[in-house]
């Protein structure tokens, strides 16, 4: 009899232990599962917890127009060589830039129509960084217009006249643009 008792107990103990451990445990812990199965709202099994989704608001750090001149009688303006980029004029006066990209080539004598994106041939982009009176860093692209354009041997001068330039991101604020660009 002590050899049929013992191994029922060897059994049982080991049942029980086997049973308890395969026995679901519920600890209240967030747990991934499908949207279907979960609870709460949108399927958010933590309604308290903060969830982000999507994207964050953008806020444009200007928040006024301003008006640039360049060139011409404007002291303080500098202009980079033709020889720099044969496709591109460029102007400086302090952390003031303004180029205008001329697709197609060389610049020619001719009137180009201004596009906000990667000029084709008979197009030119102007773009404005750290505008006067804009916060520093941000890239004004021209929005529409047009630039006449001369060449000749004492070098190439575009001539332009209140260019909207505008954030890619943004419709307000604007800087107008007018004035002239060499290069020699």
């Amino acid at each position: 009899m002590k050899r049929i008792i013992l191994p029922a107990l060897l059994f049982g103990a080991l049942s029980t232990i086997f049973i308890i451990s395969c026995k679901e445990k519920n600890n209240n812990a967030i747990t991934p599962t499908y949207k279907n199965l979960a609870q709460g709202t949108g399927a958010n099994p933590c309604i308290n917890c903060i969830t982000v989704t999507g994207t964050s608001t953008v806020t444009n750090p200007a928040t006024q127009n301003s008006a640039l001149q360049v060139g011409g009688s404007n002291p303080g303006w500098s202009y980079d060589g033709c020889a720099t980029s044969p496709n591109t004029l460029t102007g400086h006066n302090g952390n003031t830039t303004v180029q205008l990209t001329f697709g197609g080539g060389a610049v020619a004598t001719g009137t180009y129509a201004l596009t906000p994106n990667l000029p084709l041939a008979g197009q030119a982009r102007m773009i404005v960084t750290n505008a006067p009176g804009q916060p520093d860093g941000i890239a004004w692209y021209s929005k529409s217009g047009s630039v006449s354009v001369i060449t000749g041997t004492a070098g190439t001068t575009a001539t332009f006249n209140n260019i909207q330039c505008l954030q890619y991101s943004f419709l307000f604020p604007v800087v107008t643009v007018s004035g002239n660009l060499t290069c020699i």
